[in-house]
């Protein structure tokens, strides 16, 4: 599953990957939180203050494979 997390005010990208709270390994990317702290919780596009309750965060599901008929 992907994740954005986008800053409410202004829709910038904050942060794209793999679901943050799904990662079992290499935590490098501890929490929602964190990402926001690398912005010093302050959107550098509109000066919004980031918190979990001012961001919109989004994830989705990997689509399914396709199957070949027999």
């Amino acid at each position: 599953m992907t994740e954005k997390i986008f800053c409410g005010n202004c829709n910038m990208l904050l942060y794209f990957g793999e679901e943050i709270k799904r990662r079992l390994y290499m935590r490098a990317i501890p929490s929602e939180e964190t990402v926001l702290g690398y912005y010093k919780n302050t959107c550098p596009k509109c000066g919004n203050k980031l918190s979990l309750e001012t961001v919109k965060i989004e994830t989705k599901g990997r689509k399914p494979c396709h199957t070949v008929p027999k």
